[in-house]
């Protein structure tokens, strides 16, 4: 418990510092000024999070080599994704095409590592080709997610942490030590920033910190499901919903409704629907969000090496995130059509 206070501390004050050096010396800095959309917030904020949460899980790594590799082993397959992020985070120009190359470097070091491919749906195998092809999109795209939910104060970490949690719960009854390890120094990493930007928003996650914790996550629900049979596919995939649904209906809106770029940001994601219409409220928004997931988290718990039923509640987070969508964009338009 002594290691994990530790990572606690450490990303708590790393991020203290570093925000203290943005703010002197104006570098990772996200303006109000910055011709964004999806930008909610009201004052300048430092986009670094990411580094004391990086930093954190370096320190553990370097420690829990004397007991597992492993956790280097993730170390060094998020090198090129947390360095293209953080890169982002500091010039802000960086073209996406580029970070989704990073991004797909970064997974083939993790195939080459740690062997995380995904082998089987749950129902059928896939041949191994198939399987290293779609291992690179759900990473990449499970990276990307969690980098689009980060819009709210404490809505990308706080997703993470109530993942996390879900993870730790069901591998607590297999008992294995080192991804148990993983997940509590990610968990108490993210709680060392999740402190500072939830609910005033002190600092934020940053493209850095997202992608991290996106890949990492990714990395953690291939391995669970690869090192246990009795843990479905599913289940990560239904813990997770809401990133996956989000990015995926976001790249649908985006291409076949309004013909632009899968790239390009708006505030048409569900949570900044909610904030519009709903909550009017940063820190709010993401409450809101969270009694949405841990629902389906409790059953996904419960169901963890059942196929169907996950399969089936992944289908009714699906139909109730499209019915609140267009309930809460029926409702944007008449609002600005009175005003």
């Amino acid at each position: 418990m002594l290691v994990k206070i530790y990572v606690f501390f450490i990303s708590f004050l790393t991020n203290i510092v570093f925000r203290v050096i943005s703010d002197k010396k104006q570098i990772f800095i996200d303006k109000i000024d910055e011709n964004k959309p999806q930008k909610v917030h009201e004052e300048h904020v430092p986009r670094i999070g990411g580094i004391g949460i990086f930093i954190a899980f370096s320190i553990f790594s370097i420690h829990y080599l004397q007991f597992s590799y492993y956790p280097m082993l993730f170390l060094l397959s998020s090198l090129p994704i947390i360095f293209i992020g953080i890169l982002e985070d500091y010039k802000r120009n960086i073209n996406q095409k580029v970070r989704l190359l990073f991004m797909s470097i970064g997974t083939i070091f993790s195939i080459i590592l740690l062997n995380n491919i995904i082998y089987s749906s749950g129902f059928f195998n896939f041949p191994i080709y198939i399987s290293i092809f779609f291992t690179i999109f759900a990473l990449v795209g499970i990276t990307n997610a969690i980098n689009m939910i980060d819009g709210f104060n404490g809505l990308a970490s706080g997703v993470i942490i109530i993942t996390l949690i879900s993870f730790i719960y069901v591998l607590n009854k297999f008992g294995d030590t080192t991804i148990i390890e993983i997940c509590y120094a990610l968990l108490f990493a993210t709680l060392g920033f999740f402190v500072l930007n939830f609910p005033f928003g002190k600092i934020f996650l940053g493209d850095g910190g997202a992608y991290f914790l996106g890949f990492t996550i990714g990395i953690i629900s291939i391995l669970m499901s690869n090192t246990y049979k009795n843990i479905s596919p599913w289940f990560p995939l239904l813990i997770l919903a809401y990133p996956v649904v989000d990015v995926l209906f976001s790249i649908f809106r985006r291409v076949f409704i309004h013909k632009r770029s899968p790239f390009s940001p708006d505030k048409e994601h569900l949570h900044s629907l909610i904030y519009r219409v709903v909550t009017k409220s940063n820190w709010l928004t993401s409450v809101f969000i969270f009694a949405i997931i841990i629902p389906f988290n409790i059953f996904a718990i419960l169901n963890y090496n059942n196929h169907l039923n996950l399969l089936f509640g992944f289908l009714v987070f699906v139909s109730i995130y499209i019915i609140i969508y267009f309930y809460l964009m029926r409702n944007l338009k008449y609002e600005v059509k009175k005003a």
